[in-house]
């Protein structure tokens, strides 16, 4: 997009274009960009001081003049952590700190959320900006600093106004929520150890913040939240679902893993699906196998009467369908110690405990688990070790007499480890013994037959066998069930007004997915800031504080 020349004067701070273009009477308040930014704007958000006197003071533009946002020059040098030009649009543009834009946020509400500690220290402390102001879905600027994980900033907000820790946005959203759901760990240990904030508190869906964190896979949110509160794992959203149902909805397998470890319990929700049935309906291969070994029952069905592989193969997750079938008939022990080696899956190490021993992985791989608790370490290690010893030991009692030199080369590799002087010096005693050559036998002479081959026997044709009716029922209502592989509608290919109500998926259920992210936004508008070359050039320092440095840099060098 081509802008104007007094636009692109403004951003540069180009102050003789200005003055040209102004004694052309080309400076008009009309001239604005695509965001109903005018030159006062881009002087601002740029840091160009001396523009945006000259743009409101010579060529007469207001200095509080709104975007199509509702966004002041002042929201715009708040939110790109100009200092100066913000303190003079506040002190002589006409701009307030009271102004808010279209979703109802402050220029405290933009230092918050662009992270300018600066802007908000002062604002806090001179500027006369409220703490307690709500944008139009209620949040604070404490909100938006928690969800940006800024420490400094909560320090400063938290320190000045200590009782809107557990304020909550319209949603129910705590900062802590916030924090959690982002996962910025220090963060929610500061507004839990040093500011109180309580964790138990719910979102308007019921969620909590060790749930948001598990949606989002922040396991060490999660091990912090769980050993330092007296939080739950078995509490429940509104639409019964736990932090395993979000877990495993969203594929964080290590997330998974350690929950199920520690305690948690695989319940049905309101819908009667179980974690199974979140993480078949959305593919997530992984989450299934560690709900399996885990001794998750494949046959629950839920309210509308299918399986978590219904789900799987209707919703065009061939490879979770076909693993979830395979292992529907096999016993618990049996999902945990064997594998069906028809399934042709590229199988994963599961980090479990319950992980099945057939793996290639070494042990040091098998040991590691990204949990933030040695004694999650510790009994993962110990478990995965403890199965596969035992299963070393059912193979080797099913092992036949011609497999005997394989357990004496693993004893001779043994007595090596124990003594390899000893097993050096039998080395080189058998290197100077030649060993004798093998014997010769004459080749066996086949066998003299004078009777022709007999022909084969003749067998009557077999009849065929008797139809019962029962068994075609029990086919044909299985086969209506499940799809082959070949006709399983992919979602993108229905058309949501033509479905055949027999069809697997509840297309008319009020079921939610699991997603609710209930993270405070700023409108496109500040999105945009900085994204042109010549803004971000501009942004960082403002003319004072680059020739004030520039100017220590010269005397330093003297």
């Amino acid at each position: 997009m081509v802008l104007d020349r007094s636009l692109v004067a403004a951003k540069n701070g180009d102050l003789l274009v200005l003055q040209e273009l102004q004694r052309k009477g080309l400076i008009q308040e009309r001239v604005t960009d695509h965001l109903g930014a005018s030159p006062v704007h881009h002087a601002a958000r740029c840091g160009k001081l001396s523009a945006l006197k000259f743009l409101v003071e010579e060529a007469k533009l207001p200095g509080n003049k709104k975007a199509k946002n509702g966004a002041t020059p002042a929201h715009d040098a708040a939110a790109t952590g100009n200092l100066l030009c913000l303190q003079w649009l506040l002190a002589s543009g006409g701009c307030n700190t009271q102004d808010k834009d279209s979703s109802g946020a402050t220029v405290l509400h933009l230092a918050a959320w662009f992270g300018h500690q600066d802007i908000t220290d002062w604002l806090l402390k001179g500027g006369g900006c409220d703490p307690t102001a709500a944008t139009d879905t209620g949040a604070l600027p404490v909100h938006y600093a928690a969800a940006k994980g800024d420490l400094p900033s909560l320090r400063l907000l938290l320190g000045h106004c200590p009782d809107v820790v557990n304020t909550q946005m319209k949603n129910g959203a705590t900062p802590l929520y916030l924090a959690s759901q982002e996962g910025h760990l220090e963060a929610v240990q500061y507004l839990v150890k040093e500011c109180g904030a309580d964790p138990h508190l719910r979102a308007n869906d019921g969620m909590t913040a060790l749930q948001s964190a598990a949606q989002m896979g922040h396991n060490t949110v999660i091990v912090w939240l769980v050993s330092f509160s007296n939080i739950s794992l078995s509490d429940q959203d509104d639409e019964g679902a736990t932090a395993l149902h979000f877990a495993a909805s969203r594929g964080h397998a290590k997330v998974l893993s350690w929950l199920l470890l520690h305690g948690g319990e695989i319940v049905t929700d309101n819908w009667g699906g179980t974690p199974l049935h979140d993480a078949a309906e959305n593919g997530e291969l992984e989450c299934c196998q560690i709900l399996v070994v885990n001794g998750v029952d494949l046959t629950v069905r839920d309210r509308d009467g299918y399986t978590s592989a219904d789900l799987a193969e209707y919703n065009g997750h061939s490879q979770c369908a076909k693993y979830l079938k395979t292992v529907e008939n096999m016993s618990v022990e049996h999902r945990v110690l064997s594998r069906d080696p028809s399934v042709d899956l590229e199988y994963k190490q599961i980090d479990s405990g319950l992980s099945s021993p057939n793996t290639t992985l070494s042990s040091q791989q098998q040991a590691r688990f990204d949990s933030g608790s040695p004694s999650s370490t510790l009994s993962n290690y110990d478990s995965c070790h403890s199965s596969q010893s035992s299963t070393r030991e059912k193979r080797s009692s099913r092992q036949g007499p011609g497999q005997g030199p394989a357990t004496v080369r693993e004893m001779d590799t043994y007595i090596h480890m124990l003594n390899p002087e000893e097993s050096q010096q039998k080395g080189k005693a058998a290197e100077g013994t030649a060993l004798p050559p093998p014997p010769t036998f004459p080749a066996p002479t086949p066998p003299v037959t004078s009777d022709p081959t007999p022909p084969p026997p003749t067998y009557p044709a077999p009849t065929p066998p008797e139809v019962n009716p029962t068994s075609e029922k029990n086919v044909a209502a299985k086969s209506h069930l499940r799809h082959s592989e070949n006709e399983t509608p992919k979602r993108h290919e229905l058309n949501l007004n033509e479905i055949n109500p027999n069809r697997l998926r509840r297309v008319e259920s009020n079921r939610k997915s699991r997603s609710f992210n209930k993270e405070p936004s700023t409108a496109d508008y500040y999105k945009s800031l900085g994204n042109d070359a010549e803004e971000k050039s501009g942004m960082a320092p403002n003319e004072e504080v680059s020739l004030l440095y520039d100017t220590s840099k010269t005397l330093i060098q003297k």
